[in-house]
């Protein structure tokens, strides 16, 4: 990784995360949040490069918040994570237009290379596309 890559962890609580959380802020330029409108607020005043977002949240389900993100940032690539799940899990993810899904262990051999795939897949639709898209106001 050749520069500080900007990543939200969007997680409904420290025990889901806590793992993602360690290995994600040795190699990227780390914001936590808990809630969506903490992480539309982020979004909305700053630039990312991926967003982390758990399976479960207390109010909000991955679904909704993909489908806002989606709308909102359509290049912002979004990885879900599952502390457990197999290929059904893996499917809805991919359907619903996520990155991909990961499930643990949560290894930085694992994680790392997942993130600068996002971001070179994201590079690569912009530059494809013409230029760079920023984050539409809905």
């Amino acid at each position: 990784m050749t520069e500080t890559r900007n990543v939200i962890l969007f997680s409904a609580g420290e025990h889901e995360s806590a793992t993602l959380q360690r290995i994600l802020s040795e190699h990227a330029s780390l914001v936590s949040v808990s809630t969506l409108p903490e992480l539309l607020d982020f979004l909305k005043n700053n630039d990312c490069d991926a967003v982390f977002c758990g399976w479960t949240h207390h109010t909000d389900t991955w679904r909704t918040v993909l489908e806002l993100l989606q709308i909102r940032y359509p290049d912002l690539p979004v990885i879900v994570f599952h502390r457990t799940g197999g290929e059904v899990e893996w499917i809805q993810a991919l359907e619903a237009g996520a990155f991909d899904l990961l499930v643990p262990p949560y290894l930085k051999g694992t994680v790392i290379p997942l993130l600068e795939h996002a971001v070179a897949t994201r590079d690569a639709r912009r530059w494809h596309n013409g230029g760079e898209q920023k984050g539409i106001e809905a």
